[in-house]
Parts: structure tokens; C-alpha cells; sequence
């Protein structure tokens, strides 16, 4: 595993001397690797190799939250003791969604587990967890990857990838002349990456491995990116227009509430930032192809003033998307298309 070294040396010597306390909050963006480091680390944790366990206990929310129901099932799991050896280990995925009514019922088994009992609550932020559940639980929040560590990891996946495709093709070509039924085997999807365009996937994805494969996979495009580039172009063609025709900002709006809005939001302000380093250095920054030509026509048509005004709005309006505020999805992105139309 790539990255995080110290904080995986740290997890690492408390497993081996036995001292690893029962109850751990790992915070970080989509994609930075939450999950590969607590799969590898409940591994440890029970000391079977890299091969799964059913004291691996995983929990997803239900559509969009965790239930209580779930959380009484866990409580159920975490009473009995493990089936395969001595320990046993309960992540939550999308902590941040457990309902209220659900950390509460969690609260007394966090508190005073079973012996044996871990557990790891993954989440993007920690801002509706419970106090009471985050003070007795060890906080670790993940940064991203340096490029150095970024580096690393695609010159990682990429043959990893193709390794994969090539496995994948064997078995389906197996099942197909044994199997008793005859389907079509699609061909191995290779990938490979110049140095630039490496370099380019580094720089687009800021340290964040899940969008460094998005991206590769992607065929060298990011549907966040591109669509913070239209709705920053779409507003650079508002202004500029004496009619200030609205509608195709408006436009936009049904493809924005189909996103992941935390990941929207850190993508026009990167899409912002990147206008703003080039108008300020007349400096690219190493970008990826399809937005270099937008880049230099925003750069031109947007001052900095509008675009320090673009970034306030995002900053403030963040906070419905961090708090677990109860509003809906479409009316938190009108009005945010409102707001930046009124610029």
C-alpha cells in the first residue's frame, strides 16, 4: 500500500504489541483511500494474511443513511464472539450517515465493547458524528498524497490494471468453452500513460488516488472537472452577453443534483483557482487537454474579482452539504446557480 506511511507504522506497532485501542474515526475525501487502509489494517487486526474473514463485518447505509436496525444488528455482532480466531473487527462505511437515533444505540458498545472488539467509522467529514461518539473514538483524518506518493501509485495501478484485465479475459474465456455456456468475451482493456500524461493525471487529481483512476480510466477525463469548466464557461458567456439570458446556466442544474456535491465543490474551486493562476502568473498549470483551451478563455474573460466572488459562494454554501442539514439536493444547487449568476 501507497501512502500514509506513518500512520500505518503507528497502527501496525500497536497490533503487534497488542496495545491497539478498540475505537478509530478515519476522516478524508472520496477516493484518498479510506477503505483500502482499514481492509488492510482489520487484516492485521486478526492476523489471517490477505484473505477475508467473516469477522470482517462490514456496514453501508441503506439508501442514504444508516439505520437504527443496522446499528441494533451490529450492537447483536458485537456481543458474540468471533468465529474464526479471537478478535473481530465492525467498519462502518459512510459514517458520517449514521442517523442520530442510530449513534445513539451505538454509543454504549463503542463505549464498552466486548474484548476483541474493533471497530473503524470511515467517513468524508466528522461534522454529524455525535460528540459523544467522536470522544470515545481515536480521530485519524487523511491528507492527500504527496506527488512523490502519487507518483508511486499510478506507475502502481496501471500494470496492476492491465494484470487484471488479462486475468479477467482468461476466466471468462475458461467459463465460456466449460462452463456449458457460450458468451462473448469482451478483449482486455489495456491502458498506458506517456510521462505528460501522467504528469497531467497527477496534477488533475491533487493527491487523491480514486480520482487518479477515474481519471486514467476515464480515458484522461473527469466529469466533475469538465463540468465545473462548462458552468464556469457558461457564466463567462452570461456576463459577456447585454441580454444576461439565464437558461443555460439553468441548464446545468439537472446534471449538477446527479453529482456528488462535496466533489463538485472542490472541483470549481480547483477549476477556479486554476483561471486565477493563469491569469495572475500567465502560467498553465500542467493540465489535462480538455481544459487548457477553456482555461486560456476564462482567463481572459473573467476578472478577479468575480472569481474571488465565484470562490465565496462556494465556501459559504459548503456548509449545507458538511452539516448533514436536511435540504433538498435541487434546491441547494439553484440557489447556488442563482447566486453566481447575480455576480
Amino acid at each position: 500500500m501507497i501512502g500514509f506511511f506513518k500512520l500505518r507504522e503507528r497502527f501496525l506497532k500497536a497490533i503487534k504489541n497488542d496495545t491497539l485501542s478498540h475505537a478509530h474515526i478515519i476522516i478524508g475525501p472520496d477516493g484518498i483511500g479510506k477503505s483500502l487502509l482499514v481492509e488492510t489494517l482489520s487484516r492485521e487486526i486478526l492476523g489471517f494474511g490477505d484473505r477475508d474473514s467473516v469477522d470482517i463485518v462490514r456496514v453501508r447505509p441503506e439508501k442514504t443513511i444508516i439505520t437504527v436496525n443496522q446499528v441494533r444488528e451490529v450492537v447483536i455482532e458485537a456481543s458474540l464472539r468471533p468465529y474464526e480466531g479471537y478478535k473481530k473487527v465492525i467498519i462502518f462505511y459512510e459514517a458520517n450517515k449514521i442517523g442520530q437515533e442510530a449513534q445513539n444505540a451505538l454509543l454504549k458498545t463503542i463505549e464498552e465493547p466486548m474484548e476483541g472488539i474493533y471497530f473503524f467509522l470511515l467517513a468524508e467529514n466528522e461534522m454529524f458524528m455525535a460528540d459523544t461518539i467522536k470522544s470515545r473514538c481515536h480521530m485519524h483524518k487523511l491528507l492527500p498524497m504527496d506527488e512523490m506518493e502519487m507518483e508511486a501509485y499510478v506507475d502502481q495501478f496501471v500494470p496492476s490494471y492491465n494484470e487484471k484485465e488479462e486475468k479477467r479475459v482468461e476466466q471468462e474465456k475458461l467459463t465460456s468453452e466449460f462452463g456449458g455456456k457460450k458468451m462473448k468475451v469482451a478483449p482486455a482493456h489495456k491502458i498506458t500513460l506517456s510521462e505528460d500524461e501522467k504528469r497531467k493525471v497527477i496534477s488533475a487529481s491533487r493527491g487523491i488516488p480514486g480520482k487518479a483512476e477515474r481519471i486514467i480510466l476515464g480515458g484522461l477525463k473527469d466529469e466533475s472537472i469538465t463540468v465545473s469548466f462548462e458552468l464556469l464557461t457558461k457564466l463567462a458567456e452570461v456576463k459577456r452577453s447585454r441580454k444576461r439570458v439565464y437558461y443555460p446556466v439553468l441548464e446545468l442544474g439537472e446534471k449538477i443534483s446527479q453529482m456528488e456535491l462535496e466533489v463538485l465543490f472542490d472541483d470549481f474551486t480547483y477549476a477556479v483557482k486554476t483561471v486565477l493562476k493563469k491569469k495572475s502568473l500567465d502560467e498553465d498549470s500542467i493540465l489535462l487537454d480538455e481544459i487548457k483551451a477553456q482555461t486560456e478563455y476564462l482567463s481572459r474573460e473573467l476578472t478577479f474579482n468575480t472569481l474571488e466572488k465565484y470562490l465565496e459562494i462556494f465556501f459559504e454554501m459548503r456548509k449545507y452539504i458538511s452539516l448533514g442539514i436536511n435540504i433538498n439536493k435541487d434546491t441547494i444547487v439553484s440557489s447556488l446557480l442563482l447566486r453566481l449568476m447575480e455576480v
